[in-house]
């Protein structure tokens, strides 16, 4: 997708070259043509020629749009005072040949507008491609092949296309995840630079997601296909960055409006221009009275004003999609600086959402019952219990009558005696006898989840286990506090769990205990306090309250539903990036009303000059071009600097 972008953008480039360098070549004898003493530029019909390749082949682009605007946009804009500028001008210079009069002619005052609105031209889709393509380049990094395992474990390499949910792939060191999925077998380190811009060396074992276009630094790992073709992240990305560039932001909306009531005003002043020259200033002296008339209509052409935001919008979205951080509209740029509040779901958002053994007491020698009890069993804690163990051997224990059930743990009998895996808290209720003799190191994992294992119903070991704190939780939520934002979490998870992590991170605000409709109702109690507020979350238990909230930030990839209802998308799972997401929101807007400034600035003096005749035509076309290129190189600069959220 990314190389089709690029021929795409190659083609378009090539063709803007070729009629750039032609208009050039064309309006260059123009130009010498003023000069005394060259008279065999002085023909007329060599100038008529040269204006008119200039005009209607360089520049038929320019007539077309016109063209469009009056007749079925039904908004004038930037090509109709191109268009109506350069067309006065031809008219003006046939009439002159037509009627034989000695006046000059001012066919290089039309070859010359266009041509410097290809140089312009030329420049923008320049920028524009090194911005977009630039974007794709990051995420359009998805593997061309996939090792596919079938169920004989033969391996066949096969386009990543043919991919289907659910195949057993193999990724080698050195590969690429060809599609997302989740880790079966083995443990590795991947490189997910392409989600963060930086090289990120992540770990990742069985039960862990990974997102095609990671390399895999480390060893071989199986993992199962569950979004492959248009449903990967990559595959979202590269659709997002599509819809960003057909999106018009509040503020383009805004400048457009301007531009189609300040288009039919300037061509009023032009004329208004032009008749008092006629008839006042300089009575009777038409080309004065033209060239300023042009000049008006050219140098007031709002291409920065119509610059300003796209280019902006587009480089804010590529600095996101570095950090890990999706746009899914254009009207996130706006919504997210008015936020006063912030709601978080705690599991898998302000936590990890992954429970990780801290600790199993008891007797070492029982390590080989939970760790092939767990084998056995499927469930997320069987996962994180075996995932403990790590590279550690045990022999292989054939338990008999094994069951599973929700709520109740695991059972299996090995050797005449019946062995469990459940819940402490259930094991303390069923009264079973409990030989562990350290309990006291339960007192300090209060918001830990504790698993029995007994022998006969009698309690040998608890694994204590944890849902940690993200790293980056406790800055993210200083920097919010210091920003004067009121912050709450809501979670479903017990009450004193979410007191013990809020005040772990200083969050005044928590409720625990809370349902999906419950979570909803207290983001509408905040909003009803007057607070433009967010809510993260990551799971499908957060839809209601991700579209109760008035911006609505979505936690990982995982879910399709969470994502699809969210103003951004956090691809990476650090908290942290929400913070980044605010700041490049507000470098975004900077750069925007920067631009505004000087498109405005810009017409504010040059259009009372060009009333009064300071400045002639050719100079005006130039000076028109050099306020697009401002908006454009301030718009690039914002594109090449590296930002520091720190």
């Amino acid at each position: 997708m990314a190389n089709q972008q690029k021929r795409k953008w190659s083609k378009r480039q090539i063709r803007n070259t070729y009629e750039l360098v032609l208009a050039i070549c064309c309006d260059l004898p123009l130009l010498l043509a003023m000069i005394p003493g060259l008279n065999v530029l002085h023909n007329q019909w060599l100038q008529l020629g040269l204006t008119t390749v200039i005009m209607f082949y360089c520049g038929r682009n320019y007539y077309l749009n016109m063209y469009r605007e009056i007749f079925k946009w039904h908004s004038i804009g930037m090509n109709t005072l191109i268009g109506i500028g350069t067309l006065i001008a031809y008219g003006y210079s046939i009439y002159i040949i037509a009627s034989a009069s000695a006046y000059m002619l001012l066919f290089e005052v039309a070859g010359t507008i266009i041509t410097m609105m290809l140089i312009g031209n030329l420049i923008n889709t320049s920028v524009q491609q090194k911005v977009t393509v630039g974007i794709k380049d990051v995420v359009s990094l998805q593997a061309q092949s996939a090792n596919l395992v079938d169920e004989n474990n033969n391996i066949t390499v096969v386009n990543t296309r043919l991919v289907k949910l659910n195949n057993l792939l193999l990724v080698k060191k050195g590969e690429q995840v060809p599609v997302d999925g989740v880790i079966t077998l083995g443990v590795s380190y991947l490189n997910e630079a392409m989600l963060t811009g930086e090289s990120a060396i992540v770990t990742k074992k069985v039960g862990d997601h990974v997102i095609g276009g990671t390399i895999n630094m480390g060893e071989p790992f199986y993992f199962k296909a569950q979004k492959v073709g248009a449903d990967t992240v990559l595959a979202n990305i590269l659709q997002k960055v599509d819809e960003i560039q057909s999106q018009k932001p509040r503020m383009q909306q805004i400048a457009d409006r301007i531009a189609k009531w300040f288009t039919p005003f300037i061509l009023l002043i032009a004329l208004a221009t032009f008749l008092a020259q006629y008839f006042y200033f300089n009575p009777a002296n038409l080309p004065k009275g033209i060239n300023i008339a042009i000049t008006v209509i050219v140098i007031s052409c709002p291409c920065a004003l119509g610059l300003a935001t796209p280019l902006a919008v587009a480089v804010g979205f590529g600095k996101a999609i570095k950090e890990g951080i999706i746009f899914n509209n254009t009207s996130a740029f706006e919504k997210i600086n008015k936020i006063d509040a912030i709601a978080f779901d705690k599991t898998g958002t302000i936590t990890t959402g992954v429970l990780t053994v801290e600790k199993i007491i008891g007797s070492v020698e029982n390590y080989r019952f939970i760790y092939q009890l767990e084998k056995l069993s499927a469930h997320p804690i069987a996962k994180s219990i075996i995932a403990f163990f790590g590279e550690k051997s045990f022999p292989d224990l054939k338990f008999t009558n094994f069951t599973e059930q929700p709520g109740k743990g695991l059972t299996g009998e090995y050797q005449n005696k019946e062995y469990q895996l459940l819940e402490y808290s259930h094991a303390v209720e069923m009264q079973y006898p409990n030989i562990v003799k350290n309990e006291v190191a339960l007192l300090k994992h209060p918001n830990a989840t504790l698993v029995a294992l007994t022998i006969n119903k009698t309690i040998t070991n608890i694994i204590i286990l944890t849902d940690q704190i993200r790293s980056d939780a406790q800055v993210t939520i200083s920097k919010f506090k210091k920003q004067g934002i009121e912050l709450h979490m809501i979670s479903g998870d017990n009450l004193t769990s979410v007191k013990i992590t809020a005040d772990a991170l200083g969050i005044p605000n928590y409720h625990g205990q809370v349902d999906p409709m419950l979570k909803a109702q207290i983001v509408k109690t905040i909003q009803d306090s007057g607070k433009v507020t967010a809510y993260v979350g990551d799971g499908i238990n957060d839809l209601v309250a991700l579209q109760q909230a008035d911006f609505a930030i979505a936690m990982g990839e995982e879910n399709a539903g969470a994502v699809n209802g969210s103003d951004i998308t956090i691809i990476r799972p650090s908290i942290f990036n929400i913070y980044k997401a605010f700041v490049l929101t507000k470098l975004t807007r900077k750069i925007i009303w920067t631009n505004f400034f000087w498109a405005f600035s810009y017409n504010l003096i040059t259009i009372p000059l060009a009333m009064v005749g300071i400045i002639p035509p050719i100079l005006g076309a130039v000076v028109m071009g050099f306020s697009q290129l401002v908006v454009l190189l301030n718009s690039l600069a914002f594109n090449q600097i590296k930002l520091k959220f720190k």
